[in-house]
């Protein structure tokens, strides 16, 4: 574990309840696209750690990150309201399963469904060239209650014509799909909206979000044959739990 403390570059509310921070990279400073690193507030005792995807690729200037505010909570208020010029504490270690290298190889579609904050690392690979040159189609699902928490990723996002952004909002109006991604899985919305079939010879899966949806979803890819790697033998799904 190698801790240090780094600046804050930007800060910045982009919904109701993110805030979106870039903090600057402390010299010698890698990661993957795709991983996540931990994060604290500096303390005089212990330090209280939080995990959160990065929405920068490998290599970036800066590294970023959609901080979801909890109410009552003791770490995510606190990075809420920082400012450019404030410092946190960083773990360099950096860890996580999303690493696109581990897919089996020969995928068209690339699909990346998550759910609230759980969209950072996406955001990160869909900024990464190396991947996306990889596959002729990247869909991206990101699910959450109302259009507020899903309209920053027009500013944030790389646009790209093989790219196709879909919401799935459930508290508010007009969203083509208007249902949980478990559900618009299981009844087909989800690849009719997309106008594409989820098939384990050219698709390939990430997801992030929440633990019901991941388990659903992991359930549904499971049924199409869809499965994550195990035991040296390759896969077409990659999955990370995150709880806000």
């Amino acid at each position: 574990m190698a801790i240090c403390q780094v600046k804050v570059v930007h800060a910045q509310s982009v919904a109701d309840n993110v805030t979106h921070l870039k903090l600057a990279v402390p010299a010698g400073c890698t990661w993957e696209t795709g991983q996540f690193a931990r994060i604290a507030m500096p303390a005089k005792d212990e330090p209280q750690w939080r995990c959160y995807s990065i929405a920068s690729k490998g290599g970036s200037e800066t590294l970023d990150f959609f901080i979801a505010r909890v109410k009552g909570g003791a770490v995510s208020p606190r990075l809420c309201n920082l400012q450019a010029g404030d410092e946190v504490l960083l773990d360099t270690e950096m860890n996580g399963m999303l690493i696109e290298s581990k897919l089996e190889k020969g995928g068209r579609d690339l699909w990346l469904i998550s759910t609230g904050t759980g969209v950072a690392p996406f955001v990160a690979v869909v900024s990464d060239d190396a991947i996306m040159d990889k596959y002729e189609r990247v869909f991206l699902v990101h699910g959450v209650r109302k259009w507020n928490e899903t309209q920053y990723l027009q500013h944030v996002l790389k646009l790209q014509p093989k790219l196709r952004v879909m919401a799935s909002v459930t508290r508010d109006p007009g969203a083509m799909i208007d249902v949980r991604i478990p559900d618009a899985l299981e009844s087909g919305l989800l690849e009719e909206v997309a106008g594409a079939k989820l098939d384990p010879k050219t698709s390939r899966v990430m997801l992030c979000g929440n633990p019901a949806m991941v388990k659903a979803v992991r359930a549904g890819m499971r049924s199409r044959g869809i499965v994550s790697p195990r035991n040296g033998e390759p896969g077409q799904l990659l999955a990370e739990n995150f709880w806000l």
